[in-house]
């Protein structure tokens, strides 16, 4: 018995000494069963009367619903809570099995009014999550834009969202600029993008445009030239406006807009542009329909302040990415229009130019945009100089978040690095 503990001793401690030696990777898994994970806010309506949610289980639910409530300082909040009943998508999963996402929506709300919510159905509930509803009109408020997630979802890239809504807690929505995640029907990297934000895309919610890598179909799937439309956990993920060229039907779901505040906010899905992928197989159409669709939402805009949302950038910072057709086909709406900024990713550095128009720098009194580019997660690249004399800014190597605030007539932009640092940032003011 002595022997057998001794030896008992000398193997615990031994595992001990390399579990201490050996660096830990932490994952998180999806709730079992019928219990709620991956809760996502967004807007299918208008943010100030209306608010989405989308969740996922594990297992099929019979009746899934979500309950809201206006907040209270104690805890009944459940006492005058509204019930509504969810939408089930599923979603066959990569090589095997099934997912079960979930949307609700809830309507009719107050403006400017604080709201919580839960998610789930019969005995198995979410716990209370917490949002705001927009403002009926004009009204200071924040919000977060992160460039590429993509890689290093469970490492090093969490950091980086944290770091961001402990800068701003006030924010009141997050624009992921595309690629949010490597390999678009890869499960297991939405689970670890998801844990890394935690609580936060269930608090605020989500502005999402789709990158190349988000529409990636599993191995030996059809080409994704016959799709043209982002991978079904991108689409099952997020709750969506569905305000896009109507003539494209499913096809439109990545284009959407939303006002907010006084700012009209445009996502654009830049890969039927951009994306060689795509050829010709419903190429043409698509980009004629989403053409005529934007040159109307930015003809007829009530706003001050117009922000567009695209992956790949106008004018690239890194090599190979020189996307000519898709600037000839936007930059002139842009510049027409005097979209103010237009935020994207893909090139995985960090560039901001100066105030654009027709390719060119402008004088502080003349129309023109500013494009930003920006990534937070761990892939990175170096500069192409070819549009180095447009950028007013340009960084390597470096995890990046972006807060911007909107008060009346200024919009004030900063970039943040993940450990803290204020490297960049301009103010824009509308007489």
């Amino acid at each position: 018995m002595f022997h057998r503990l001794r030896i008992g001793f000398v193997l615990a401690a031994i595992a001990w000494l390399l579990l201490a030696s050996s660096p830990a990777v932490f994952t998180v898994a999806d709730a079992p069963g019928a219990a709620p994970s991956r809760i996502v806010l967004g807007w299918a309506g208008d943010p100030a009367t209306s608010q989405a949610v989308t969740w996922r289980t594990s297992a099929a639910v019979a009746s899934p619903k979500a309950q809201f409530a206006r907040e209270i300082a104690g805890p009944a909040v459940e006492t005058d809570a509204a019930t509504v009943d969810a939408r089930t998508t599923t979603v066959s999963l990569y090589p095997t099995g099934m997912a079960y996402h979930h949307t609700a929506r809830f309507e009719g709300l107050e403006p400017a009014t604080r709201y919580v919510y839960r998610v789930g159905g019969g005995s198995v509930w979410s716990e209370w999550f917490a949002f705001t509803t927009a403002t009926a009109g004009p009204a200071p408020f924040r919000f977060l834009y992160l460039g590429d997630a993509q890689n290093g979802l469970d490492t090093a890239w969490p950091r980086t969202v944290r770091a961001a809504y402990a800068r701003a807690p006030d924010a009141r929505f997050i624009v992921h600029a595309g690629d949010i995640v490597a390999e678009g029907y890869d499960d297991n990297l939405w689970r670890q993008w998801s844990a890394g934000f935690g609580f936060i895309t269930a608090s605020l919610p989500s502005f999402p445009v789709p990158g190349n890598h988000d529409g990636h179909r599993p191995p030996g799937a059809p080409a994704s030239n016959a799709a043209l439309q982002p991978s079904a956990l991108w689409r099952a993920h997020f709750a969506l406006p569905g305000n896009g060229p109507a003539s494209l039907g499913g096809l439109a779901t990545p284009f959407y807009y939303v006002d907010y505040q006084g700012v009209r906010l445009i996502a654009l899905d830049a890969n039927p542009f951009a994306n060689s992928d795509y050829g010709d197989v419903d190429g043409p159409r698509v980009r004629q329909a989403v053409i005529s669709w934007l040159r109307d939402v930015l003809a007829h805009n009530p706003n001050r302040w117009t922000i567009v949302v695209q992956h790949q950038p106008i004018y690239p910072m890194a090599k190979g990415r020189d996307y000519m057709e898709m600037r000839d086909a936007l930059l002139p709406l842009y510049d027409q229009h005097h979209v103010d900024l237009v935020l994207q990713g893909h090139d995985h550095v960090y560039a901001r130019s100066f105030r654009l128009s027709g390719g060119h720098v402008v004088d502080a009194d003349q129309p023109g945009t500013v494009y930003a580019i920006s990534v937070s997660g761990t892939k990175m690249y170096e500069i192409d100089p070819t549009y180095g004399p447009l950028m007013a800014k340009a960084l390597v190597q470096l995890q990046l978040y972006q807060v911007i605030a909107i008060d009346g007539g200024n919009l004030k932009y900063e970039s943040y690095t993940a450990d803290g640092r204020k490297v960049d940032g301009f103010e824009l003011s509308k007489k």
